[in-house]
Formats: structure tokens, C-alpha cells, sequence
């Protein structure tokens, strides 16, 4: 059985400086403290490490503290990061990467693929890449991107914050006549969403640093307590997943 632990959206900031009053550091350090307590083979972050915009300073500093936890990680960038930066941090020569922009990575003969969504939209490139990867991926389909494919019944985050493709995200997997499996982040909320046409589960997990009213017209936070979503995948099928927060 594979077990992840799926972080996002961290959004630490290079001067240090808090975010809507919570120090998005701390949080980070205490979620990675709760993570290390369990048996987990993987930590994927999917994307807006820096605030609020790509660093240097604060992706060296997150490195240093991933790698301190000796539990393998992936990265995937969000819209608040530069995916050149991440890569120039994270990846080291002759080494596997660290930061996945557009690809698939197998562990423990389970099969995860990756798409850079920081652009806010699918590429032709990634469009092609990813019909490819469904024809050759004979079982159930997992995606980790930073974006939602879809509306979320969250207004703030549908009316202003939106992935911009998803129509071509949507007509590209109901063409393939397969169903896919997609974790995510970018609304500050935990949610799942079930879209018949096309197959497509989506599982939004909380940031680090508290989440959003799902209400409210406007951005505030209404949740203070770090999340991050726990997933086990066995036989390329998905066993369970479900949010823990610390207090």
C-alpha cells in the first residue's frame, strides 16, 4: 500500500511576515511534526510554497525542512510560485526530480502523474502529454495538480480565482472515455466533488495555514487550523482518503 500526505498551499512568505494574522512558517512546521507520527511513504505538495510570489529564499528554507523529515517528497507548482525557481531549488543534477511540472513518477508500483497548473490553465503541451498518458495507463488514473478542473460551488474562489481551461480539461478526459482520480488545492477548503460527464472525482484539500468561509462573497478566513489529507492507494485503486487539522 502506498500512503501520501498530501499538503498544499503553505504560502510562506520571504520576509517572514504573517499571512491574514497567522504565521504560515509555524503551521507548516507543525503539520510536518503531525506527519512524521505516521506511516507515510510520500509528501506531495501541490503547489503556492511561496507567498506572494515565487522565492528563492523561502523555497531553500522549505527544501531544508522537508528534507529533514527523511519522508520522500514531490512538488507541483500553484499560481503564486515561479516553476523555473522551484526546479533550479529542488532539482539536483543527475538526481531524481523533485519538482514535477509534467510528468508521471511510479512508487511502490503505483503510478502518479503531475500537472503544472501555476499558468492557471492546460497547455497544448500538457494536453497532449497527458492523452498520451491515459492511453498508456491501463489502470485507475491518479492526477495531482494545484487546481480544481471544475466550478466548485465556492463563489470567491469560482468568480475570482478560477482555473481557466476547464472546459478543454473536461472535453479532453470524456474523450478518452476513462475516469481519473484528481487531488488538489487553490480554494483554501477541504471538498469533494463527483462529475459524471466526464469520469472525474475531485478531492480539494486544506492549506496548511487555515481555510476559507465557503459562503462568503468575499476572502476571509473563517478556519485557523492547519489541514493536510492523508491517501492510501493499493493496486492502483484508492483505498480511502479523509482531512486531518491540528488545533
Amino acid at each position: 500500500m502506498l500512503r501520501i500526505a498530501h499538503i498544499t498551499d503553505t504560502h510562506i512568505s520571504k520576509e517572514k511576515q504573517p499571512l491574514d494574522g497567522i504565521n504560515t512558517r509555524e503551521q507548516f512546521l507543525r503539520i510536518l511534526k503531525e506527519i512524521k507520527t505516521r506511516e507515510v511513504d510520500l509528501i506531495i505538495h501541490t503547489g503556492d510554497v511561496s507567498f506572494p510570489e515565487g522565492s528563492r529564499t523561502v523555497y531553500a528554507w522549505v527544501k531544508n525542512i522537508l528534507e529533514e523529515t527523511e519522508i520522500p517528497y514531490l512538488l507541483t507548482p500553484g499560481n503564486h510560485d515561479d516553476p523555473f525557481m522551484m526546479q533550479e531549488v529542488f532539482n539536483v543534477q543527475n538526481l531524481p526530480a523533485k519538482v514535477i511540472t509534467t510528468g508521471a513518477v511510479a512508487m511502490k508500483g503505483q503510478s502518479l502523474m503531475f500537472l503544472d497548473s501555476s499558468s492557471e490553465r492546460l497547455t497544448m503541451k500538457q494536453l497532449l502529454w497527458l492523452k498520451r498518458e491515459i492511453e498508456i495507463e491501463e489502470d485507475q488514473l491518479f492526477l495531482f495538480q494545484h487546481h480544481p478542473p471544475c466550478t466548485c460551488g465556492v463563489k470567491v474562489m469560482d468568480e475570482k480565482y478560477p482555473y481557466k481551461t476547464p472546459e478543454l480539461f473536461q472535453k479532453n478526459l470524456k474523450e478518452t472515455e476513462r475516469s481519473l482520480i484528481l487531488f488538489c488545492g487553490h480554494y483554501h477548503i477541504e471538498k469533494e466533488l463527483t462529475l459524471s460527464t466526464p469520469d472525474l472525482k475531485v478531492f480539494i484539500t486544506p492549506p496548511t495555514f487555515g481555510s476559507i468561509d465557503p459562503d462568503s462573497e468575499d476572502y476571509h478566513i473563517k478556519d485557523q487550523r492547519p489541514g493536510w489529507r492523508e491517501i492510501r492507494i493499493e493496486s492502483q485503486q484508492l483505498v480511502n482518503t479523509s482531512c486531518h487539522y491540528l488545533q
